[in-house]
């Protein structure tokens, strides 16, 4: 007669269903907060994406300032804009992971002194930012210096600036540490030459040669809005006088009328036989 194997005790069976349940429901309860998590982060990229796309269209058709002015006043709409939409992301996200966000907030305002310590760089930072949106004291496109770092303004957003410097260098300075401004594009900029001159040179044929030059450079260089002005020595060098070529011109033109001017005055001089100052190589021992 077989032998038939005695059967699992109810009790041993109730854990195992227990365990069971807490495997195979679970893991799918915390699977879903997950995957709703990374839709909802998803979704918020897509938003502000889309958003920056119709802001730009909405400043665009707006019109009625300088494009300087434009693109300063897209380039804080759009940080206010993405900042909220990320903390909006960031409060649904603890939601779905069950923190009761109501309560978070009333920490955070029980612990208001203490974080206000933390934040305020940062609120001093925006509202630097608000000022100079709201003065116009620098536009995204102008050529400035920063607390002593030049470039051209690329973003002015909500907390910092954004200057890319001549070499390409990337300057990102908080709006609340920006104490003094020198902006280099507004009305007119001056084209600025110094030319050294040889000692062996009378100063009244340096003068004439490089006015004379000066009226031809007038009428064929664009850019310039006056005749340039030579206004004679203004320094001595060991081995040359400095004279000064000085002209007012064109936002953003003055770097490349200053070469152009100094390759024409190099040309004059050689057509003129004057030599200008240089530091003859000692030979080799």
């Amino acid at each position: 007669m077989p032998t038939i194997a005695p059967s699992p005790t109810p009790g041993v069976l109730g854990n195992l269903s227990e365990t069971a349940n807490s495997v195979f429901l679970g893991f799918p309860s915390f699977a879903v907060k997950i995957l709703l998590a990374v839709v909802s982060i998803f979704l918020c990229a897509l938003v502000v994406r889309l958003g920056r796309m119709a802001i730009r269209r909405l400043i665009s058709r707006r019109g009625g300032g300088a494009q300087g002015q434009t693109d300063t006043l897209r380039s804080m709409i759009t940080s206010v804009f993405e900042y909220t939409m990320y903390f909006v992301c960031i409060t649904v996200i603890l939601s779905i992971f069950g923190v009761n966000v109501s309560s978070l907030m009333a920490v955070a305002g029980v612990g208001g002194i203490a974080l206000g310590f933390g934040a305020q760089t940062f609120v001093k930072d925006v509202i630097s930012g608000i000022f100079l949106l709201l003065e116009g004291s620098i536009v995204v496109g102008d050529v400035v210096e920063i607390n002593g770092l030049s470039g051209e303004v690329e973003a002015i957003a909500i907390r910092t600036t954004k200057v890319r410097s001549p070499k390409g260098n990337q300057y990102v300075i908080p709006n609340g540490d920006i104490r003094t401004v020198v902006n280099m594009t507004r009305a007119y900029q001056k084209a600025v030459v110094d030319v050294r001159c040889p000692y062996e040179e009378s100063v009244d044929r340096l003068v004439s040669i490089l006015r004379d030059e000066m009226e031809k450079c007038w009428s064929e260089i664009d850019g310039l809005s006056e005749p340039p002005d030579v206004l004679g020595v203004i320094s001595f060098d060991v081995d040359a006088m400095i004279v000064r070529v000085l002209s007012s011109c064109a936002i953003k033109e003055n770097w490349r009328i200053e070469r152009e001017l100094r390759r024409r005055i190099k040309e004059r001089f050689d057509r003129e036989g004057i030599r200008m100052p240089h530091v003859d190589k000692l030979p080799k021992a």
